[in-house]
């Protein structure tokens, strides 16, 4: 057996026994460009009681002999766990420096003998770590001019626009001991400029790239040591910053406004994920996010789901756009942000993106169905879901499962996805820029009039206005169940049963309906003949944009349609999922706690190791806890600790700035001191309404609206659909034009003020209001 690997070539299926700051080394030295000491490491097993093993001793006097007897060498602890995303061990234990080949040996059992020191014991106790083992590393001694440390994101608020560090001349323990006073500097994150003392101004820009590329790789803000010698930067170690660590594993603890200065949105994600994401559907999230390239886009505070809009205008920033035009690229889809906020941007890796999105579009593992094929995929999706359900629901081993998942699933996920890109195609621009380009040639009342009535029936409609067809005789049940069965409030959540399992579902939503008397076929067609009159209104008007408005009209409905589609067969592809989990669960005795497991952790469990399950109880509490708390601020900026937020009484749910006072924090959204009060949105759907007003939290207290009122909430998505035909209004305070409510609503001619921050603590259930969907604005007018 092998008890020591250079550094530059460990296996895989060794690193674990390394230690975390050989693993670190490793993989950067195989994964980056950039001067690491060479050396190599001595792995865990090579120790019993902080005491090398007799052929462990052999095979490193083998190494020392071979070793240039004209250097020194660096011998340092690389513990299990040191270094790691939840302890840094920083200091704890000894590290020897500029040591002769002839006095390694002793220098590697007085560093591996440290394990047993009481400073470590100590350490490990009051933070509840177990003994792991040991590694230890042999370097080749860097004698440097200037030492130092530098943290790519400040350690106290996250913010990563400036890498701060300090630095001593010499070596950096004195840095570490605090012998010598350190000289601070900064860089800036986006332009690699320097400020601090000109001794160290030749190799900031080297250090900076170093870092941020660093950053890129290990995807969390990092700590790194580093020196520089005869004019070169080296890297002595990096490992994350333990108080910005995004999720800790082990009990699903995850606060991503934890990991960075960044501006997080509900808007739209707050949607499609109404409740907090079990680690289940977290873990395919974060799939997601690796799969797009583009690192916590779909970002999570306490189970409660975010959108980035800070790495989506830092990838934007990157490829060339300035900050203005990156906002207003994607205004409709996150709304409006607090006047004098600025959107946080950092670096971001243009270049792994641009090859992580050509993987993307020619992948090597291409689908070989025939265009044909691929039509015939996707008109077939719910035959071929169903037949896939039933294949799982009669497996009765691991092996078995986890072999259908290779050879039968995993298979027909790829062909899958890539038949709806083809079938649908996916230009998704006109969402974001039509509306834009018409408000300029015909104003805003324009706007909104053409782009409401033009979609025809959508897939997150079809729940609603398929249930009067059905309602009539015109629709079988059984067609329904398999058109809509599988839409629901919680559709994107894993671990949230689907309507279809439930057998009298049908039967509770028509007997909801008989009780009303709308039509929304009626409102449907009102709506589209009202399109039609603005249609050949602005035609009559500019008569050269004739054409271009039919192209863009056209491409706009294309879109939309697209979006709906793509969400409805997602959900398709997700109901297999679950009930693959399901199986996976049942088969292990884990019941529903499967879903307290990340998909990798239930292949693994298939596959015969069943480590993660010790984490379950851990995770299950704080997701239990997560279930309690109320919906979190629409907008957040900077950390948020959820604690602290609850137990201010002037808490806001509308916006959350770290460091600022809620008393003193951005607009409202309404109009302070007016006697009629007015909350302020989004124009989501033309049309003026006075009415009551049902303020509802939650879909399942959805049976309390009364026809005629006005549904004020904090948004909906499909699950809400099926009450749309009661409502005379609709308000939330989530959305933007792209939101769910605002296109539906525009389709069913009801109109709606969406994104109003805060209507949902304004507006109180009774209140009697106006709401104006083209102004975007609901007045009080209780009394008046």
């Amino acid at each position: 057996m092998n008890y020591i690997f250079d550094l530059r070539t460990i296996p895989s299926s060794i690193l674990e026994k390394t230690g975390g700051k050989a693993t670190s080394l490793s993989l950067m030295m195989q994964n980056l460009k950039m001067n690491i000491p060479s050396g190599c490491v001595i792995i865990s097993d090579a120790f019993r009681d902080g005491k090398i093993t007799e052929e462990a001793q052999k095979e490193l006097d083998e190494i020392i002999g071979r070793l240039d007897a004209g250097k020194t060498y660096a011998v340092r602890s690389s513990a299990i766990g040191e270094d790691g995303a939840g302890y840094s061990f920083a200091g704890q234990y000894e590290t020897l420096t500029n040591v002769k080949a002839d006095g390694i040996k002793e220098a590697v059992a007085y560093v591996a003998g440290s394990s047993a020191s009481a400073r470590v014991e100590e350490y490990k106790s009051r933070n509840g770590i177990g003994s792991e083992g040991i590694g230890v590393i042999i370097q080749e001694f860097v004698n440097p001019d200037y030492a130092g440390v530098i943290f790519t994101s400040d350690i106290i608020t996250g913010k990563d626009d400036k890498i701060v560090g300090n630095y001593v001349k010499g070596e950096g323990e004195k840095l570490v001991s605090g012998t010598e006073n350190a000289e601070e500097f900064r860089i800036d994150a986006m332009e690699l400029t320097y400020e601090g003392q000109k001794e160290l101004a030749p190799y900031a820009r080297t250090l900076g790239k170093y870092s941020l590329a660093i950053r890129a790789f290990y995807g969390v803000p990092m700590d790194i040591e580093w020196a520089v010698a005869n004019g070169k930067v080296y890297i002595l170690q990096a490992r994350p910053i333990t108080t910005l660590i995004r999720h800790n594993t082990k009990d699903y603890d995850v606060n991503g406004s934890r990991s960075g200065y960044k501006l997080l949105t509900k808007t739209n994600v707050g949607e499609i994920f109404m409740n907090p994401v079990s680690p289940m559907t977290f873990s395919v999230l974060e799939k997601i996010n690796e799969f797009l390239g583009i690192p916590d886009w779909l970002d999570n505070i306490c189970g409660q789901a975010y959108m980035n809009i800070s790495v989506m205008c830092s990838l934007m920033v990157g490829l060339g756009m300035t900050r203005e035009n990156a906002y207003k690229n994607v205004r409709d889809l996150v709304g409006e942000i607090p006047e004098g906020v600025a959107i946080p941007i950092s670096p971001f890796d243009t270049k792994a993106f641009k090859k992580n999105l050509w993987k993307l579009l020619f992948p090597k593992n291409r689908s070989k169905l025939t265009k044909k094929q691929m039509h015939e995929m996707v008109e077939n999706l719910h035959g071929i879901s169903e037949d896939l359900i039933s294949q799982v629901k009669k497996i009765d081993s691991n092996e078995e499962l986890m072999r259908f998942w290779d050879d039968v699933l995993m298979p027909n996920l790829s062909d899958g996805l890539a038949s709806i890109m083809a079938e649908s195609g996916m230009s998704l621009v006109p969402l974001f820029t039509l509306r834009k380009n018409i408000t300029e040639i015909a104003g805003e009342d324009m706007a909104n009039r053409l782009l409401g009535g033009s979609l025809g029936t959508l897939d997150c409609m079809k729940p609603t206005l398929l249930l009067e067809d059905v309602a009539e005789g015109r629709m079988t049940r059984e067609e329904y169940i398999r058109i809509c069965g599988h839409r629901s409030a919680d559709e994107m959540e894993l671990m949230a049963p689907r309507p279809y399992e439930n057998p009298s579902f049908l039967d509770d939503l028509l007997k909801d309906r008989a009780s009303n008397s709308s039509n929304l076929h009626e409102m449907q067609t009102r709506q589209k003949a009202a399109y039609e009159e603005a249609l050949a209104e602005f035609k009559k008007k500019y008569p050269s944009k004739s054409r271009w408005i039919d192209k863009n009209i056209a491409k706009f409905i294309h879109a939309n349609a697209f979006r709906e589609d793509i969400r409805s067969k997602g959900v398709r592809i997700f109901c297999v999922f679950r009930e693959y989990c399901l199986k996976a669960g049942a088969l292990n005795g884990l019941g529903d706690d499967i879903f307290m497991l990340g998909y990798p952790e239930m292949f693994a469990l298939l596959k015969g190791d069943a480590s993660a399950v010790q984490y379950i109880p851990a995770r299950k509490e704080n997701f239990t806890r997560y279930l309690s708390y109320p919906s979190f601020p629409n907008l957040v900026i900077g950390r948020f600790d959820p604690e602290k937020w609850l137990a201010d009484p002037d808490r806001r749910y509308d916006v959350f700035i770290s460091g600022q006072d809620a008393s003193k924090g951005a607009s409202d959204g309404t109009s302070a001191g007016d006697p009629e009060s007015v909350v302020k949105g989004f124009a989501g759907a033309a049309g003026v309404v006075t009415g009551t007003v049902r303020v509802i939290e939650d879909v399942s207290r959805i049976d309390e609206l009364c026809e005629g009122e006005i549904l004020v909430t904090r948004a909906t998505n499909i699950g809400w659909t099926i009450a749309f035909h009661k409502v005379s209004a609709i308000v939330t305070d989530i959305g933007a034009p792209l939101s769910h409510a605002a296109i539906v609503a525009r389709e069913f001619g009801i109109p709606a003020v969406v994104g109003c921050r805060n209507a949902t603590t304004v507006l109180k259930t009774g209140d009697t209001v106006t709401v104006d969907g083209s102004a975007g604005t609901v007045k009080i007018v209780n009394g008046i």
